[in-house]
């Protein structure tokens, strides 16, 4: 299907400012001139979506290709937001090609995730705002799906499924951290995830902006939980099983433990600071960490087996990898909840969440507006 924004491209495109490559003297990239498609009416865009992308060279190819696929009907955007290597920059806008809905956001230093969303939302220009990652693949009809379900002013969170079933280590991340988002799941849910979520622009001023990297709650898998937290107390957020995008986990052990010791950390600081964290008493306590792992893992059996969703044989299979995972998820949370509780008796270092394995520390700086950046032809 030829969209409508690429038939009109030449008539409509009018002069934006963007970046090229090459930092100046402050770390930031120096702006230019681009050519970008920009409708007369940008209101009538249906949707922008919004892609955060920090090392990605790999699977931010194959994520943009599925969004420029969507069978949707209406014009949207799509706003990739780069930020890391100055080396990498110009290789992801080159792999991405030239499509008049994309624009893509270079930014240096390094942004975390939560950063790069509230840096993309400035930059839409629908009243629908949706979120996914550099490291998915959506259905062709994910989009439209979302936005039906958008239609009644709610913030939706879509399905999520497996990947990476042939990796026994990418399976039991997924089961561990997205067996929340099947789409044979029962129930509305208790929050959502940037992966997949479709926030209504006068939602995302009453809930947002996502928390920043100067908050305790970092980037790394917490601050869409922050978020949807909020618009789950309200009673705004709903789960539409049928948009549905495969998430590309992690295939290497090493990593999945690392990255779900950072989660635990940031469940230390989500207990802290969300009134409506799951059993956020016991979670805020040091010496409970095992026990909140003990119940996460018959949290995790009690869905596999009660949702009837087929895969309670491949889990016990996985019982290893699985119980390594929730093990180093409760490592981290009981290291970050005995670094709070030190800090509050007023001693101690900050406990802000570890970043993700062979990921540098976040700056912590709000960053500075960034213009886009056209794909090269």
């Amino acid at each position: 299907m030829v969209h409508p924004c690429s038939q009109a491209a030449g008539r409509q495109s009018r002069h934006r400012s963007g970046w090229t490559a090459g930092p100046s003297a402050d770390g930031h990239l120096a702006p230019s001139t681009t050519i970008a498609c920009v409708p007369d009416d940008p209101t009538g865009l249906v949707a922008s979506v919004i892609v955060p992308a920090y090392r990605a060279a790999g699977p931010l190819g194959g994520c943009v290709k599925s969004l420029l696929a969507q069978e949707l009907a209406g014009p949207f955007e799509i706003i990739v937001v780069v930020s890391g290597d100055a080396g990498d920059d110009l290789g992801y806008a080159a792999q991405l090609g030239h499509d008049p809905r994309l624009q893509v956001m270079l930014h240096r230093p390094r942004l975390t995730a939560a950063e790069a969303r509230n840096l993309g939302v400035r930059r839409a220009r629908s009243d629908l705002l949706v979120f996914t990652d550099s490291d998915v693949i959506a259905e062709l009809d994910w989009l439209a799906r979302l936005i039906d379900a958008a239609g009644g002013g709610q913030c939706v969170a879509g399905a999520v499924t497996n990947g990476t079933p042939e990796s026994r280590a990418g399976t039991a991340e997924y089961l561990v951290e997205f067996l929340d988002f099947h789409p044979g799941r029962s129930g509305a849910g208790w929050h959502g995830a940037t992966c997949n979520l479709a926030v209504p622009r006068t939602l995302w001023e009453r809930f947002g902006p996502f928390a920043d990297a100067s908050r305790r709650v970092s980037e790394v898998g917490s601050a869409d939980t922050a978020f949807t937290l909020r618009a789950a107390a309200a009673g705004r957020l709903a789960f539409c099983p049928e948009a549905r995008i495969r998430h590309l986990n992690r295939t290497s052990l090493r990593a999945v433990l690392g990255h779900q010791v950072s989660l635990g950390r940031n469940a230390a600081s989500l207990a802290r600071s969300n009134p409506t964290f799951p059993y956020r008493r016991l979670v805020r306590r040091t010496w409970a960490a095992p026990l909140v792992v003990g119940a996460r893992w018959l949290s995790l059996w009690r869905r596999l087996l009660g949702w009837r969703i087929g895969l309670a044989p491949r889990a016990l299979g996985l019982s290893g990898e699985l119980a390594l995972a929730l093990g180093a998820w409760g490592a981290g949370l009981f290291a970050a909840n005995r670094e709070l509780e030190r800090d509050r008796r007023g001693g101690g270092t900050d406990a802000r969440p570890a970043a993700a394995e062979g990921e540098p520390a976040p700056t912590g700086r709000a960053p500075a507006p960034v213009p886009a950046v056209r794909p090269p032809a």
